[in-house]
């Protein structure tokens, strides 16, 4: 029996540097995810904890839990699998409160696992490409997603992919991070910056 639920949709992108594709997440990448989950400097940016590594139990739970219900790929990059993102409905109470009861809400989580694909434009180019999937296909109504003040990287990829800052909050101390930013991109916003980009 599988751990990881997949599913049949993949999404080809990138630029003249990357040839960037989503795949969808499988058993055959635990592999990967063992090794990027064990490493404490890839979770520094992916955790709002300070953890040290999963044991391969807990990545079992992560993944087996997060796939029944979402979309999760393996992010290839010149035929190398360097990370993974999920397109998740929305889990957050508080957050969906914001949006009226029946909008389609989702969330994308990020990680670049592979360190040397650091500071490329990478995150950019496939949580672009993510984003267009979310309102072209899966015909959401609204992206909602997260970052924190330690994480610059993840600020950049919400504002170059036209996402706004819809408020902030404190996060309760002792914590990693001192503020938690709430970014949103709508239909009608993914819509417009379209248009303008033309």
């Amino acid at each position: 029996m599988s751990i990881i639920r997949s599913h049949d949709i993949t999404l080809c992108g990138g630029n003249d540097e990357y040839k960037v594709i989503l795949c969808p997440l499988s058993d055959e990448h635990l592999p990967y995810l063992y090794k990027w989950n064990s490493d404490s400097e890839v979770l520094y940016w992916t955790e709002g904890e300070d953890i040290e590594s999963y044991p391969p139990e807990v990545v079992h739970q992560i993944y087996g839990g997060i796939s029944q219900n979402n979309l999760c790929f393996a992010l290839k990059v010149n035929n190398e699998i360097i990370g993974e993102c999920w397109l998740q409905k929305m889990n957050l109470p508080n957050v969906k409160k914001m949006y009226a009861a029946d909008a389609d809400v989702r969330r994308i989580d990020m990680s670049i696992g592979e360190k040397s694909y650091w500071g490329h434009g990478i995150g950019t180019l496939f949580i672009g490409m993510l984003v267009k999937y979310a309102f072209e296909c899966e015909h959401v109504d609204v992206l909602h997603c997260f970052s924190e003040d330690y994480n610059i990287r993840s600020r950049r990829v919400w504002e170059k992919n036209g996402f706004q800052l819809v408020f902030t909050e404190e996060i309760p101390q002792p914590h990693k991070g001192k503020v938690q930013y709430h970014w949103r991109l709508t239909k009608d916003e993914y819509q417009e910056r379209k248009i303008e980009s033309f």
